[in-house]
């Protein structure tokens, strides 16, 4: 097979930025926005997150199967990243936007703002994911097509939790309001998402097309499907409520019996979990315990993003050695042990925080490096084992431990924050 250039590697992975953006302004973000500018208690805002991912949770097998059975002349997977681009860019704007209403129903407000975000952002990742599985069969090629985007993944890391203080600073310094400043910041980076994932589409036309045979199925089962619609049947059907919701139910279910995906959804829900936790307790951390400045907490920041970018040939290298499973696990077991005894020696606080930078930064980086391509082995292991093509499905399970990962732990350091009586308005907070 024919394997892909280096222009259609980074026509590809270029999207991995507005990606990166999206979920890690977000993730980043979006509590200490919503506790210190938009003035929710923290265990509010951790529920409002947590409904947010709820959402997302049960959004993402919808819009993997979905994103299976589109087939157009505009190929299977474009036409729905650049749909649910648009609005993506729109709700990061909107998300940040401190809205003057009563504090009883901001909660109601963002919270439906927030599945409105999450229904875009899944409405692009997920099919973009699966264009990566359409791109190419050849192992190593996918491993170096997933490295690009692990790259420009990094660079969207950068901007997503490097850039938004100075920004807000920068704007602040000319004289908008703090509240202003994130406004401006969200559309800022939700222009940023809405270039790079439209030069995917522009990129990616000659790799996802759907061949005329394809579009002749999909016409016909379309013509048979409008005949059923009114037999008997079919509206028994729809009054007991079965149809195409029970077909995505049944089709999810299967695709988790798969061998590999048990163990894959457990590890990458752990170390989810501990990631954005860690994640977005940061910004709190950084801010108020040390009292770092805007110019401190992006320097800090651009460390940690800077350090996942010289991981990535090391993990190129590490995978070409032996493989991706073994690569993750001797990520993780380094990172968690180094993490581990940095909390047993007592160190200075600043020398503590360099060697947090050091393993937290492997075992954040590992995942976004490595995780996606091991899901792309399983779309092989399934299309080899059942003859099936159901990339975005699979993939789109990725999604659904993102999601659920992000609530979880979006709760879970809201409810903390809480119980040690963290209050958005005052300048310094307990230890």
């Amino acid at each position: 097979m024919e394997k892909t250039t280096f222009k259609e590697k980074l026509g590809y992975g270029i999207a991995s930025l507005g990606d990166s953006v999206g979920y890690s302004f977000a993730g980043t973000f979006l509590l200490f926005f919503l506790t210190t500018i938009a003035g929710i208690s923290p265990g509010v805002a951790g529920t409002v997150i947590a409904i947010g991912a709820v959402w997302n949770a049960v959004f993402n097998p919808i819009i993997g199967y979905l994103a299976d059975k589109v087939c157009t002349k505009y190929g299977r997977r474009r036409p729905l990243i650049f749909v649910f681009t648009i609005p993506l860019m729109l709700t990061m704007f909107l998300l940040f936007t401190d809205i003057q209403m009563p504090m009883s129903i901001k909660p109601i407000y963002y919270g439906l703002l927030l599945m409105l975000y999450w229904t875009s952002y899944t409405g692009f990742v997920v099919p973009y994911l699966a264009l990566g599985v359409d791109y190419t069969s050849d192992y190593d090629d996918r491993t170096i097509l997933r490295l690009f985007g692990s790259f420009f993944n990094m660079i969207g890391a950068m901007f997503a939790m490097v850039m938004p203080t100075l920004i807000v600073e920068f704007l602040e310094g000319l004289g908008l309001t703090a509240s202003q400043a994130w406004s401006m910041t969200g559309l800022m980076l939700g222009i940023i998402t809405l270039v790079t994932n439209m030069a995917t589409v522009i990129a990616s036309k000659k790799k996802d097309i759907c061949s005329e045979e394809e579009l002749m199925q999909k016409a016909e089962l379309r013509a048979k499907r409008t005949q059923a619609k009114s037999s008997p049947e079919r509206k028994a059907q729809s009054a007991d409520g079965k149809g195409a919701l029970w077909t995505i139910v049944r089709e999810y279910i299967t695709v988790a019996k798969l061998k590999p995906m048990r163990p894959l959804i457990i590890a990458s829900l752990s170390a989810l979990i501990g990631g954005t936790m860690i994640t977005a307790d940061m910004v709190y951390y950084l801010t108020f315990n040390l009292g770092m400045s805007a110019m401190g907490i992006s320097g800090f920041m651009l460390a940690k993003t800077l350090l996942g970018i010289v991981y990535i040939p090391i993990m190129a290298k590490m995978i070409a050695v032996t493989d991706r499973r073994d690569t993750l696990m001797i990520s993780y077991i380094i990172g968690s042990v180094g993490l581990c005894l940095s909390k047993l020696i007592d160190l200075p606080a600043m020398a503590d925080l360099a060697v947090y930078l050091l393993f937290a930064s492997v075992c954040t980086s590992i995942y976004w490096q490595v995780m996606p391509g091991v899901f792309y082995d399983v779309c092989e292991y399934d299309r080899i084992r059942n003859g099936r093509n159901r990339s975005a499905t699979i993939v789109s399970f990725q999604g659904l431990v993102e999601a659920l990962a992000a609530g979880i732990g979006g709760q879970l350091l809201g409810i903390i924050l809480e119980m040690a009586g963290f209050v958005g308005e005052s300048s310094a907070q307990s230890e």
